[in-house]
């Protein structure tokens, strides 16, 4: 961990944050690193036409993949493992994206490679993540606890509704330091979670490492990535969802910001680099 004068002193430089990504793109930061060291998780439910194509472009980007099959009805799994990542398959019926990756991270202490995976990476399996965007994401880890993705540069290329729930929840969750709260694309340093787990079923997983983030000490990154809605459908049920959005919020009670480090947003760095 980094001491609090060096912290602060990244803080202060990202108040500008051009001359940081300047620092990245000149080669001041291992852009390779030890990949060995994160795994990706992806959870999946019935993403067979997008699924290889999201695997194979984590693999070409050098990281293990692990992909968690929730009880999908179409060939997700098979292609999944075809393109190079292991497969956790869940029996049906439907758990959820929450539960699923619960599940997953459950696991991981008691599985080989797992045991070195000192990172985390999250991404959904529909396509609208770029794989591509993994190294950007790399680059910056020894410069934060939890990078996430934002979305909200490119704002005008969402689906107005979801535009607008994602900027009321993010308001909620603005304690957390994260700018777009219920963007699925993060790495985190798995020493920083510890031993947290998510606790819900549906899509409260990024609010809930929200109010994780919240109310624990640690250094958050925003990174620009491009809001990409290829494929129209959605499995999010909005009463539903809006209702264990508040289940979250109660749970938690929304706990007051301890004394934390935010590191900022690298909004300065290409989207496509």
């Amino acid at each position: 961990m980094f001491a609090t004068s060096s912290i602060e002193s990244i803080r202060s430089g990202l108040s500008n944050v051009s001359d940081f990504a300047h620092g990245l793109s000149d080669g001041s930061t291992d852009s390779s690193g030890v990949k060995s060291t994160a795994l990706i998780l992806i959870p999946a439910r019935n993403e067979a036409a997008t699924i290889g194509q999201v695997v194979r472009g984590c693999r070409r980007a050098g990281f293990s993949v692990t992909v968690i099959d929730d009880a999908s009805s179409d060939a997700t799994a098979l292609l999944a493992a075809q393109a190079g990542a292991e497969v956790l398959t869940l029996p049906g019926p439907h758990h959820g994206k929450t539960a699923a990756l619960h599940h997953a991270m459950a696991r991981l202490p008691g599985t080989g490679l797992a045991e070195s995976a000192e990172w985390l990476f999250f991404l959904d399996g529909d396509g609208q993540h770029d794989p591509t965007d993994l190294e950007r994401f790399w680059w910056m880890r020894d410069h934060a606890d939890l990078i996430v993705g934002n979305r909200f540069p490119d704002a005008a290329r969402m689906p107005p509704l979801r535009r607008w729930t994602n900027r009321v929840m993010s308001t909620l969750l603005r304690r957390s330091g994260i700018l777009d709260s219920q963007c699925g694309f993060r790495l985190v340093r798995r020493a920083w979670l510890g031993s947290w787990l998510p606790a819900g079923h549906h899509f409260q997983f990024e609010s809930e490492m929200a109010l994780f983030a919240a109310a624990r000490p640690g250094r958050v990154l925003n990174l620009s990535i491009p809001a990409t809605y290829a494929r129209e459908e959605s499995k999010i049920v909005p009463w539903r969802d809006a209702l264990n959005f508040a289940r979250c919020l109660i749970r938690h009670r929304l706990p007051r910001a301890l004394p934390a480090w935010r590191v900022g947003q690298a909004s300065s760095l290409p989207a496509n680099s």
